[in-house]
């Protein structure tokens, strides 16, 4: 398996090439060869990256930097620079939202809205790019992966539209011979009678959602698109789903409404990427929370996690076996069930982020099927070339334990039978030491209750002694307390009775007098 991954930290690009199960957490496992090459700094580090095929059928790595750089590197090693383009973008720190390459046309689409087409059929003419302004803001960009003049783009507080590029013709059939229509691409840009000024016309415009609960407009702001059904060959009829970063996942149908038909929250988080499935009824997202999953646009339902990242998910890319051979023999649609993926050959899903690590799932059922550390926070990721070995899957922990202890019955089975009643008398008289010993304990614990008891009584009977003792000497000193209060006592009213007396004597006398 090859990857090719963008690191943001260092401005490079990194080719991945790896067996399935490897898993650079593990020290046991099979460890990645990762060749490093493209270096140019923080400040111009890779934004958009795809996988470009030129006429004479050679792959090209197609990139697209800060600062405005357009470069083409080979996809085999030394991965030597092919051709360069500067001064993509105005003002310089302006960012690249897509990066597309259609039938010998490499479209490019900043966040100002700067479009520039360029014919790669014939790359080494200077003068065969082309430009539009499709006013800002835009966030997303999008060519029809079969028509390389309808283009879909939106952003915030912008509403998705489509449009076409009518200086893009298809190229008669008859106007070629059979030689030279393998080397020409169906479609070519017509000659511009006014410079190298592309002529756009809007097909068609979306309309907002109705308002919330509380009849407030819901705010706007695409974040990625993805063209659906892309073998309907109409101008008028288009099938797309979106992404926000309100966390909403939005599918529209151009022919019946403006509105989506489909409007699904999945989350809390804002929606960065949108992928494609084996289907066209279902779709790959991920957020700013770790999460990528499969969401059905036909029921509006989750169908599963690609679990495992531990930040957020920055880029993702599918890859189909089948693609390739499917557009060629000019199938109905490429991989569009499970029945399209080859027996030993399986669609893949890689996803990157702020972890630092590069994980490949099967992209059906969902398992981890290669973990790579990497080393810097990833931008882009593509997968150029997927393994068509599929491993054996691995001995789970209920199994090695089942084998361990086959392994200890077949390690007892060898003992000789000498071992073996050894071992019996040894565990019999271990059994009767513990027994013996577990009866001393009894009777011991029986004698020392019995002597604290014993103790007990003793004590009880000690402090008796000591109280009785104690009221015996309280007794005796209240004894003559008490004699001393009844003597104070009796000469008190003693006393009281002659005062009385006296007081009388000496009434009766004033009384006598007075007669």
């Amino acid at each position: 398996m090859k990857v090719l991954v963008a690191a943001e930290d260092s401005g490079s690009l990194k080719d991945i090439s790896f067996p399935f199960g490897t898993n650079t957490s593990v020290q046991q496992s099979t460890q990645p060869t990762i060749t490093t090459f493209a270096s140019a700094g923080r400040s111009s580090y890779v934004q958009r990256m795809i996988i470009a095929k030129l006429n004479a059928g050679k792959e090209y790595i197609c990139i697209a930097r800060k600062g405005g750089i357009i470069q083409l590197y080979d996809v085999n090693p030394p991965h030597a620079l092919f051709m360069e383009w500067k001064d993509m973008t105005h003002p310089p720190d302006d960012a690249f939202v897509g990066l597309e390459y259609v039938e010998g046309k490499l479209s490019s689409c900043t966040a100002t809205g700067k479009l520039i087409i360029r014919d790669l059929q014939s790359i080494s003419d200077s003068t065969n790019d082309y430009y539009t302004l499709l006013g800002e803001p835009i966030n997303a960009f999008r060519v029809h992966p079969n028509q390389p003049n309808i283009i879909a783009y939106g952003g915030k507080e912008r509403e998705l539209e489509i449009s076409i590029i009518e200086n893009i013709c298809r190229r008669e059939s008859n106007s070629t011979t059979d030689s030279e229509s393998d080397q020409l691409s169906s479609w070519y840009i017509a000659a511009i009678p006014t410079g190298r000024t592309l002529s756009r016309r809007k097909l068609w415009k979306a309309k907002n959602v109705k308002n919330d609960e509380l009849d407030l407009r819901v705010p706007v702001w695409i974040s990625d698109i993805r063209f659906l059904d892309v073998n309907r060959n109409s101008q008028t009829d288009f099938r797309l789903a979106i992404s926000t970063r309100f966390g909403h996942v939005r599918v529209y149908e151009t022919k019946y409404s403006r509105k989506p038909i489909v409007n699904v929250e999945v989350g809390e988080h804002p929606l960065i990427a949108l992928s494609p499935f084996i289907n066209d009824h279902e779709i790959i997202y991920c957020d700013t929370n770790s999460t990528t999953a499969r969401f059905n646009l036909i029921n509006g339902r989750k169908g599963g996690h690609y679990s495992g990242a531990a930040g957020s998910v920055l880029c993702l890319d599918s890859f189909f076996p089948e693609q390739e051979r499917s557009m060629t023999e000019g199938n109905e649609d490429v991989a569009t069930s499970v029945a399209r993926v080859p027996s030993g050959e399986v669609p893949l899903l890689a996803t990157g982020g702020l972890d630092r690590f590069l994980r490949v799932y099967n992209l059906q059922t969902r398992e981890l099927v290669a973990k790579v550390f990497v080393g810097a926070k990833l931008s882009a990721v593509c997968i150029v070339d997927g393994n068509s070995t599929v491993p054996p899957e691995p001995v789970s922990e209920r199994e090695s334990d089942e084998e361990e202890d086959e392994e200890a019955v077949d390690s007892d089975l060898v003992k000789t039978e000498g071992e073996r009643k050894r071992g019996k008398r040894l565990r019999t008289e271990e059994a009767l030491t513990d027994e013996v010993g577990s009866k001393n304990k009894r009777k011991k614990r029986v004698r020392m209750h019995d002597e604290l008891a014993s103790q007990d009584d003793d004590e009880e009977d000690d402090a008796d002694d000591v109280w009785n003792l104690l009221d015996a000497e309280e007794e005796e000193e209240e004894e003559p307390r008490i004699k001393k209060e009844e003597d104070e006592d009796r000469v008190a009213s003693s006393s009281s009775a002659t005062q009385s007396s006296l007081r009388r004597r000496k009434h009766g006398s004033r009384a006598a007098t007075s007669r």
